[in-house]
């Protein structure tokens, strides 16, 4: 009985060494931004395999300190080259003129919902689920991705920060906030 154990034992070490796959890449520490090797299509789809394995990922907070409602998120990666910035906002009612804040040590970047970014050297696609500015129908959300060039950036640590309000159809204003110093992986 010990010898087919034994066996056994031998068999299931055999097929897994026959059977290894690379592990998955160590998740990135809390306080960096994690660093890719593929490319980043600006888009507005956050579908690259890193948006949603990799990414540092923070949910803006309202006032209270609660998670913003309506839904805001952001998401961080970089590849030595560019800070992408991906972020998800979940609004019932699309305008032009809804827009994201965001803050990269004294570099501050505004983007509309249309996918227009203020800054000529700052990269912005976007993805509407939703129509913009009819205020008759229902939107569900809108992504925008941004890529900022990371030689225009402070040396890291880089002190960073988001912000989006809403006006939802009840035609009270919503604000989210977020912010953090993070390292580059």
């Amino acid at each position: 009985m010990a010898a087919r154990s034994l066996r056994i034992s031998a068999l299931v070490v055999a097929a897994a060494a026959c059977g290894h796959h690379e592990a998955p890449p160590e998740p990135p520490a809390a306080d960096v931004i994690p660093r890719i090797s593929m490319p980043i299509a600006i888009d507005g789809e956050l579908n690259e395999p890193p948006w949603n394995q990799r990414s540092y990922r923070a949910v803006l907070a309202g006032d209270d300190g609660k998670q913003a409602r309506p839904y805001s998120e952001l998401r961080l990666l970089h590849d030595g080259a560019s800070l992408y910035v991906g972020l998800y906002a979940a609004d019932e009612d699309i305008k032009t003129s809804d827009r994201w804040t965001v803050t990269v040590g004294p570099r501050v970047v505004h983007v509309d919902a249309a996918g227009h970014a203020d800054a000529p050297d700052v990269r912005a696609g976007v993805d509407r689920d939703g129509t913009l500015d009819d205020p008759h129908d229902y939107d569900e959300e809108w992504v925008i991705e941004l890529a900022v060039p990371l030689a225009s950036l402070p040396a890291p640590p880089l002190a960073l920060a988001a912000e989006r309000c809403d006006t939802p159809k009840d035609g009270r204003v919503r604000c989210g906030r977020w912010h953090a110093q993070l390292g580059l992986e």
